[in-house]
Order: C-alpha cells, then sequence, then structure tokens
C-alpha cells in the first residue's frame, strides 16, 4: 500500500511539473508573438507619420515655389504696362535698376521671339532657353523655362509677352527676368531636417527646372537618369514613376539610392505643368521615431524578461524554501560563533583524537598567532613552531592523556609567527565525544596584554622606588653641601660676635662669612637653574660680545681661586681673527666658570689649569666654529662616570671623600646651555692624570668689526716675540703682520738678546719687542735690561698670564714699556703698541664711573620691604652712599604715601614684590594710574628674590621701570640707581 501511494505521489509530481514547463513555454511564445506584432504595427505608423510629414513639408515648400512664380509674372505684368507708356530710356534704365534692386532678380532682357536679348546696359547676346518660346510668345503666353548665358550658372526664367517694343533701336517680342539656380533653391531651402533634404521641381518627363540635390550626385538635368545610376529601381518600376508624373498624381515611397533609404515625396506642382520632388534620407526623418521604437523594444523585452525571471524566481524561491528554513539556525549558530571569535583573544580548535587533524579552526588563529587556518588544517604540527627555542621538551602531547569529559589546563610562552613577538597563553584542553568519535576542544586565551599590565605595574613601582631613592640621595648630598657653608656662617658669626673687640679677627671673620655666603648663593643657583633649563623655561639673548672681554674677565675672576690652591693658569688663543661675535655672554660665562671651577676645584696644590681658544671656518655664512678647550692635570674620572657626567646631581664618589663639595648639577647645566647655543661638549680624562672639556660653538660674527686696519707707523718695521711656546709665538707673528710689520720669533731669551744685537748691527733693527715674562732661561725682565745696555730704546711690551703689579716697579726700572695679558687677541695687541708708541685707540673712552665717586647726598628713597631684617639691611647700605631713605611695609602703604606726597619728595621708588596686602605689581600699576603726572611717572624699580627672565619680564609689564635681584649686589645696586636717577 505504501509503495503503491509513494508511486502515485510520484506521477503527480511529475505532472505538476510538466504543467509548470507548457505554461512556462505557452506564455514565452505568447509574449513573443505579442512582441513582434506590436513591432510591425510600429514600423507600420513609423513610415505612415513619416510620409505625412515629408508631404506636408514639401508641400510648402511647392506653394512657396507658386508664390514666386506668381509674384514674378505680376511684376513682369506691371514692368510692360509702364514700358508701353514710356520712351525715355534714361527712365526706363532708372525703373528696371529700381525693380532689380526691389525684387532681387540676376537680370532683366528685351527678349525676341528667336532668344536674341537687350539689356538695359546696351549688352546684347543669345538666351539658350530649354524651350521653343516663340509659338507661346506669339500666342501671348507667360513662359517659365530654363535657359543659359555664356560665363554664367544655369538661370531660370520669367517672360511675358510685350507686342511692338523697342528698346535703344532693338525689336522686342517679351520682357524677362531670370534667377539663378541657387536664388530659387535659397527660396525653397526645407531646414526641418537641418539642410538634409533634397528638392527637385522638374517637367513630367523627368527634366530639371529646379535642382536641390547632393553635391556627389554633380549637377542633375534629368531626375529618371539619377535613379537609373544610384538606385536598384528595375526600368519597370521608373517608366511607371514616370506615368505617375504625367498623370499628375501625389504620392511617396522608400527608395534606395547609393544603399541608403530615403522618402521619395512627389505632387503636381501649381505652375506649368512641372512635379515638384522630395528626397530625405529614412534615418533622419526616422530619427525621432527610432528612438520611440527602440525605447518600446527595450521597455517591451524588459518587461517580458521581467515577467520570466518573477516566474522562475517563483518556482527556485518554492524549491529553496525549505532547504533554507533548515539552514538557517545551523548559519546563525556558525556566525555567531565566527564573530564571536573574532572579537576575543581566544584561538578554539577542534582535533580527532585518532588522526589529530583539524575538524575545525577558528578564524582568529592568524591574528593571535600568525599561522593560517589553511597550514593548520594541513598538519596540526605547524603549533609546535609556535615554541620558542629554548623550551625544554617542544614535542611533548599534552592531549593524549585526556579522557572524554576531562580537562587539562597549562600556561605558554609563543612566538608569534608573522611579528616574532613573544606572547603568553593559557591554554585549555577538553575531551568530548561527537557522533561516537573522541574529539579534543582546545582553547588558547591570549594573556598578553595582562601580562604586560603586570610587568608595567612591577616597573612602576620599581621606578617610583628608584626615584624616591634617587630623591633621598640628593636630599643628603644637598644637606652635606648647604649644611657645610651654613655651618661656617653660623659658626664664624658667633665667632665675631665673641671677638667684636678685636677688629682684625673679626675682618676675617667676616670675609669667611661672606666666602661661604657667596658659596651657598651659587648652591641655589644651580638648583634653580637646573629646574628652569629642563622646564623649557630659559632662553638665550644673543647680544654683541668681545670674547677677548670674555676671557680676560673669567681670568680676574678665578685668579683668587688659581692664587689660593697655589695652581698655574695657562690661557692662550690660536687663529681668532673675529675676536667679536654675538651670543649669550650671560650662559658663555656659567659654561666656562662651570669648568674651571671643577678643574681648579679636583686639581690639586701646585697642578695646572690651561683655557685654549682657537677658531675654525664655519659651515654657515657669517658664522665661525669657535673651540675651547679647558684643560687641568688634576685626579680626573673614570671612564663610568664620564658616561653619566652630564646628568643632574651625579658626582665622582670620590669627590666626597676628595673634601670637594658641590650639587652635581654644574655640569648638567653646563650640557644644557651648550646644547641650546648649538654647539657640542666633550670629555677626555684619565684617573690620576687629569681631564680635559673640549666646547664647540657655533657663533655669528660681527661684520661691522671684522676689518683690521694697519698701524701706520708701524707699517714695514720690523718686530721680535719671545716666548717659549711656539703656539703663542705663531699667533702673535700672524696678529703682527696683519697690523702691517714684519715679524719674527724666537723661543730662548738669550737669542733674543743676540738677534737685537745682530739687527743694530746690520742697520735694520728691531721696532717692537714682544717678551714673556716667564721665559727657561732667562725671565722678560732680564732680557729687556740686556737688551736697553746694548743702546736700543725700542718699545718692550712683556706678555704675561699673570698679574704684574709685583714686578711693575723692577720691570719699569729695567726699561719695560707696556704689559700686557695673556690670552693675547687682535684688540689687545693693537691697543698696547699704539700705547706704547704714544697713541691711543680711537673710540676707547671709558664712560663708566666708579660708583664710590657718584654723589648721591640730598637723594630721598622711598623703600618698600615687608621683611624689617631686609629693610635694615637697605636702610643701612643706602644711608652709606647719602640717600635719604622712607619705608613702607606694603603695596598699600607705599600708594598711600606716594599719592600724598608732593612731585620732588621721592626721588625714586624700591618696590618689592611679594607683600602682604598688595603686592609690588599692583601697587606699581595703581601708582601709575594716579591723577597727578608727576607722582603717576615716578621711578619704581623692582627689588625682589625672584630673580627669573619671567619675573623680569612682567615686572616690567606691569610699569616697573628696572629690575634688582636680591639678595643685594651692592655693585649693582648702586650702578642701576645711578643710572635710573641720571634719566630723571
Amino acid at each position: 500500500m505504501d509503495v503503491k501511494n509513494h508511486n502515485t505521489n510520484r506521477k503527480k509530481r511529475v505532472v505538476r511539473k510538466r504543467l509548470k514547463t507548457a505554461v512556462f513555454i505557452a506564455l514565452f511564445v505568447g509574449i513573443l508573438f505579442t512582441v513582434f506584432r506590436y513591432l510591425g504595427f510600429v514600423s507600420k505608423t513609423v513610415y505612415e507619420e513619416s510620409v505625412s510629414h515629408l508631404t506636408e513639408i514639401f508641400h510648402q515648400s511647392d506653394n512657396m515655389l507658386s508664390e514666386l512664380t506668381n509674384k514674378n509674372l505680376t511684376y513682369l505684368h506691371i514692368w510692360g504696362e509702364y514700358l508701353q507708356n514710356t520712351s525715355d530710356e534714361s527712365e526706363i534704365r532708372e525703373y528696371i535698376e529700381k525693380a532689380q534692386e526691389d525684387a532681387g532678380f540676376l537680370d532683366f532682357y528685351f527678349l525676341s521671339a528667336d532668344g536674341n536679348y537687350k539689356m538695359v546696359t546696351g549688352e546684347t547676346g543669345y538666351l539658350g532657353l530649354q524651350e521653343n518660346i516663340e509659338d507661346e510668345i506669339r500666342q501671348g503666353n507667360d513662359v517659365i523655362t530654363n535657359a543659359t548665358v555664356p560665363g554664367k550658372s544655369q538661370l531660370l526664367v520669367f517672360a511675358t509677352p510685350r507686342p511692338h517694343g523697342s528698346y535703344q533701336s532693338f525689336e522686342y517680342d517679351a520682357i524677362a527676368i531670370a534667377y539663378e539656380n541657387s536664388d530659387i533653391v535659397n527660396v525653397l531651402n526645407i531646414s526641418a531636417f537641418n539642410g538634409n533634404a533634397q528638392s527637385y521641381v522638374v517637367h513630367p518627363d523627368g527634366r530639371v527646372v529646379v535642382d536641390h540635390s547632393s553635391e556627389s550626385w554633380g549637377e542633375v538635368y534629368n531626375f529618371f537618369g539619377i535613379l537609373r545610376e544610384h538606385s536598384n529601381m528595375s526600368e519597370k518600376e521608373i517608366l511607371k514613376l514616370s506615368e505617375e508624373f504625367k498623370e499628375g498624381h501625389t504620392d511617396a515611397m522608400l527608395i534606395n539610392l547609393d544603399g541608403k533609404d530615403y522618402y521619395l515625396v512627389y505632387e503636381k506642382s501649381k505652375p506649368q505643368d512641372w512635379i515638384f520632388l522630395g528626397l530625405v534620407q529614412a534615418d533622419i526623418v526616422n530619427a525621432s521615431m527610432n528612438v520611440l521604437q527602440r525605447s518600446t523594444m527595450l521597455l517591451v523585452s524588459a518587461v517580458a524578461v521581467c515577467i520570466a525571471g518573477l516566474f522562475i524566481g517563483i518556482i527556485l524561491w518554492k524549491n529553496k524554501v525549505n532547504l533554507k528554513r533548515k539552514d538557517t539556525e545551523i548559519l546563525y549558530r556558525d556566525e555567531l560563533f565566527q564573530k564571536l571569535s573574532m572579537s576575543v583573544d581566544d584561538v578554539f580548535l577542534m582535533l580527532d583524537a585518532k588522526t589529530y587533524k583539524a575538524d575545525y579552526v577558528s578564524p582568529n588563529v592568524e591574528k593571535l598567532l600568525g599561522i593560517k587556518v589553511e597550514q593548520i588544517r594541513k598538519d596540526i604540527c605547524v603549533l609546535g613552531k609556535l615554541h620558542p627555542g629554548d623550551v625544554e621538551d617542544p614535542e611533548k602531547n599534552y592531549l593524549e592523556e585526556i579522557q572524554v569529559h576531562e580537562q587539562q589546563e597549562w600556561d605558554f610562552e609563543y612566538v608569534h609567527q608573522k611579528t616574532g613577538e613573544h606572547r603568553w597563553f593559557h591554554n585549555v584542553a577538553m575531551g568530548s565525544e561527537v557522533n561516537g568519535k573522541k574529539k579534543y576542544i582546545l582553547v588558547l586565551s591570549d594573556r598578553t596584554s595582562d601580562r604586560k599590565m603586570n610587568q608595567a605595574l612591577s616597573e612602576a613601582v620599581r621606578a617610583a622606588e628608584t626615584a624616591n631613592k634617587a630623591k633621598s640621595t640628593f636630599l643628603s648630598n644637598m644637606s652635606h653641601d648647604i649644611r657645610t657653608p651654613m655651618n661656617a656662617i653660623i659658626g664664624f658669626t658667633t665667632l665675631a660676635v665673641s671677638n667684636i673687640d678685636d677688629k682684625e679677627r673679626v675682618r676675617d671673620y667676616l670675609g669667611k662669612i661672606l666666602s661661604s655666603s657667596n658659596h651657598l648663593l651659587s648652591l641655589i643657583n644651580d638648583i634653580l637653574d637646573m629646574s628652569r633649563i629642563e622646564s623649557g623655561k630659559i632662553h638665550l639673548e644673543e647680544t654683541e660680545v668681545s670674547l677677548s672681554e670674555v676671557l680676560h674677565d673669567l681670568k680676574t675672576i678665578i685668579s683668587g681661586q688659581i692664587h689660593a690652591k697655589q695652581l698655574e693658569l695657562y690661557m692662550d688663543v690660536m687663529d681668532v681673527t673675529n675676536e667679536d661675535v654675538y651670543c649669550d655672554k650671560t650662559r658663555l660665562n656659567q659654561v666656562l666658570l662651570n669648568l674651571l671651577s671643577n678643574a681648579i676645584k679636583f686639581t690639586p696644590a701646585g697642578g695646572t689649569v690651561s683655557v685654549r681658544l682657537r677658531e675654525y671656518p664655519g659651515t654657515q655664512r657669517g658664522c665661525e666654529l669657535y673651540e675651547i678647550r679647558v684643560k687641568d692635570n688634576g685626579i680626573g674620572m673614570s671612564q663610568k662616570f664620564v658616561q653619566k657626567i652630564f646628568s643632574p646631581f651625579e658626582r665622582e664618589r670620590t669627590s666626597t671623600v676628595s673634601r670637594t663639595q658641590g650639587t652635581g648639577l654644574g655640569m648638567a647645566i653646563t650640557k644644557n646651555i651648550v646644547d641650546m647655543m648649538g654647539g657640542t661638549i666633550e670629555v677626555q680624562t684619565e684617573q690620576g692624570k687629569g681631564t680635559e672639556f673640549i666646547i664647540r660653538l657655533p657663533l655669528r660674527i660681527q661684520p661691522e668689526n671684522h676689518r683690521i686696519e694697519k698701524i701706520a707707523e708701524l707699517e714695514g718695521l720690523k718686530a721680535l716675540v719671545v716666548d717659549d711656546d711656539f703656539n703663542t709665538c705663531d699667533s702673535v707673528t700672524k696678529m703682527l703682520v696683519k697690523v702691517g710689520m714684519r715679524s719674527e720669533w724666537t723661543l730662548s731669551g738669550k737669542e733674543a738678546v743676540l738677534r737685537a744685537r745682530q739687527s743694530m748691527e746690520m742697520g735694520d733693527a728691531f721696532h717692537a719687542y714682544i717678551i714673556d715674562w716667564r721665559l727657561p732661561d732667562m725671565n722678560g725682565i732680564e732680557v729687556t735690561r740686556q737688551i736697553r745696555s746694548l743702546g736700543d730704546d725700542t718699545p718692550i711690551i712683556i706678555l704675561t698670564a699673570y698679574d704684574w703689579s709685583d714686578i711693575e716697579v723692577e720691570a719699569r726700572a729695567a726699561g719695560v714699556t707696556a704689559f700686557c695679558a695673556k690670552p693675547m687677541f687682535m684688540s689687545d695687541i693693537r691697543e698696547t703698541l699704539m700705547a706704547a708708541i704714544g697713541q691711543k685707540q680711537a673710540g676707547a673712552e671709558d664712560n663708566i664711573l666708579p660708583a664710590a665717586d657718584s654723589d648721591f647726598r640730598g637723594r630721598h628713597i622711598l623703600l618698600v620691604e615687608d621683611n624689617e631684617l631686609n629693610s635694615e639691611i637697605a636702610v643701612a647700605l643706602l644711608s652709606e652712599y647719602g640717600f635719604q631713605v622712607d619705608t613702607a611695609e606694603d603695596g598699600a602703604e607705599a600708594v598711600e604715601k606716594v599719592k600724598n606726597s608732593t612731585p620732588g619728595d621721592y626721588d625714586l621708588v624700591l618696590m618689592d614684590v611679594q607683600m602682604p596686602v598688595m603686592n609690588g605689581y599692583e601697587a606699581t600699576e595703581q601708582i601709575r594710574s594716579l591723577d597727578d603726572p608727576a607722582l603717576a611717572g615716578i621711578t619704581i624699580l623692582a627689588m625682589t628674590a625672584n630673580a627669573f627672565d619671567e619675573d623680569r619680564k612682567k615686572a616690567l609689564a606691569c610699569g616697573m621701570d628696572g629690575f634688582l635681584s636680591k639678595p643685594i649686589v651692592i655693585e649693582e645696586l648702586i650702578s642701576t640707581l645711578q643710572n635710573s636717577l641720571e634719566r630723571v
């Protein structure tokens, strides 16, 4: 029974399938039949509409031709009547010329019946008419025909008979006018097809009266000749068409000319017995209709395809709907798992327990492991490449002991196969059974980010511990370095109070207190400078600087320390031709002082410290490279410490042992300043032998000071340089040559005396001697004494790196003319030579007055200071110089005192910045806003412990006139006060 029902159901399904196929075929055939019928209907409609359109257009052209004919015949009748009534030839000529201008014809003829003519100009000739018109003229009929005249194109002639006419003795039977064929064509021009239409006016036998045809066919004389030559019509069809013309029928037809389809439209023309023909290419006429036809075909085809597609789609949809319903749940679950695996850092694998073939690999495996899915499916052993090279047992199988429903976990480090990055995974393996087969499910969870986070936290803890240790170390060092001078200050102050009656001992104690105070101030400045450099608040201020002044001032500053430690200081310059440059003088001094202070600090007694400046060509226009070498033969440094010498707070471990003090900030500050100036600094050192710092700075030169003028009085004269250092001799010799002298040099004092004697004997004596004080064989004073014994009174200049005050009396007695301090620059040698010959260098005026010579008696100052001790010190110092001082404890009190004063009561205001009630900035702004301009314009100087550049700018911005920093430097204070009061 079941088999029977199954066969029945099967037959029903087959029948339904065949029925559906038959319905589909019938529907498709019906659609095709409808389409073809519709296309035939459209083609017929296109033809009928095109013929109707052309007939209407050419009928209008025929009407225009009829109108032209009637108009010209009417003109001829009017002109004929006029000629019968006029015999004056000049009037006739004027009349005809006026008529020609109005009507626009080509020529006017007085015509005889045999074809001879005469024109109004008197010109005669024969008019070759296409037809014999004599009979027509005799009968009194109007004539329209073609004619030819030698030298002219084909003409269309309109003639009307006029019996018994005479013009200039020429007997005529008719009058006529002629048009060129092109004039008639212009009248008949059909613009409906953009000039692509062709038209003819022909006789029934085909002879052409008016030709408006394609140039490719040449001049047409008979239309039937065109058809025979260019169309595919048979002779029978042409003769039939000729009969149509003779019978005067109107019709249209489709013909082929030169392989192209043309519409031919013809109708009986109203003038004469002519036929009017029109030819237009079928594609041009049907252009719009063809577009409509194609659009219709496309639309119908699209509809047919859509219907067929819809029918097929319905069938396919019904066949697939059940399959989709079954697959939907599987697809949803697969898509959900795919998205889940791509959004997590876990790799999922399912392996067969026997073959270890991968049944499933999550798509994120390439991202997390750097291995493609295909590689794992091909060979699971590719996972073994993930192990780093130092794994003890990379071949160990962690899965073989896992049973169904069991689980095992372990951690492992893998190497990403694309990036080479080491990553850490937590692996979970589970045993499972699917369709009776044992499977392993493996989950590899990426824990790299957690591991890195833990490492970062550990490093942060270590960094915090290191920073805390560094802070403790720094505080320990600073405690030692600050307490040392503080202990001296407190101790010597106590001793000074205890021995107040012993003036000498008190003076000694106060000197030591001042020294310790200056050292303490330098420690504080180092710390503040390092803080400002690291925060980016220090800016270089380039000014005009003389390198000669820099080195000479540096020598003066450190000479006391050099003398105190019993050291030798040696300074020289080499090849410096541009000593005037642009740079930040303060920062350059700071760098050199730091280096020299370290050299003095770490060089034991009897040692040597040297500074050498040398100029090299620069790499940029207007700049030169300056090399400064600071060298000592002190204790040196270890190579390990050299690597971190420029780090803040770093000090050699032996620094404390050797009783040298410092913050460990000096070299860090030096390195930062050199970097800011665009230079480099390097260190060459060896423990026990000394250290040399080499600084190279690119500095802009002052072009206005570059030119070196010769000394006219010494030009061409000979000079002798005596020094035991070759570099000094070479450098000074080059400078002497540049000022115009002939220079020689020697390393020996004895040889210098010998050369002096020889030059005098040879009549070419030296006119200047530059002799070093300390020579190995005899000192400079003895050399001078022996030269003077020869009777030579030439100027002798002693060159020395030391203070010559102790030897000046002896040297002058021996005959020394002048002294010059090392290092010697071009400006130094010029100034010394000119002074030696009794001249003073132009522009060398000294406008700076010593502060002690200034008289401030009668000057009134308002001191604004909230600290009693600072106020007491300032009042005492100012009173020493003759100032009368009034005080205010804060800004508000200062404003009131200025406001209530009269102009001239106060010459100047010294304003502290940080004060209670009202600070110095606000007080200055309120004073500047007073109604009395004399009081509002009083000079105000800031005097504050806020000593940074930004504090200076802020003070000037709020209206202050100057800036002084605490602690008070007396020279700076008096100089600033003097300059400010001179401007009042």
